[in-house]
């Protein structure tokens, strides 16, 4: 697109891309990290950072061991 000065509307029509708003978070994100932060996997959730919960019994052995060692 830049390379070759084609506005948004022409970028959509050349690519066959149906949503102006993916070519413009493509582009937000070549202008902030690069043509290398195009190759970043962004489907999905993102990771809450969060560890996922125990088997309460697990949770159960921890909390009186946790307890015991007191």
């Amino acid at each position: 697109m830049r390379e070759e000065g084609l506005s948004l509307s022409e970028t959509m029509r050349r690519f066959n891309i149906n949503c102006l708003g993916i070519i413009k978070r493509w582009e937000r994100i070549y202008l902030e990290e690069g043509p290398e932060g195009l190759a970043v996997e962004r489907r999905g959730r993102k990771n809450t950072g969060q560890p996922a919960k125990l088997p309460k019994e697990i949770e159960e052995d921890l909390i009186a061991e946790n307890q015991r060692l007191r």
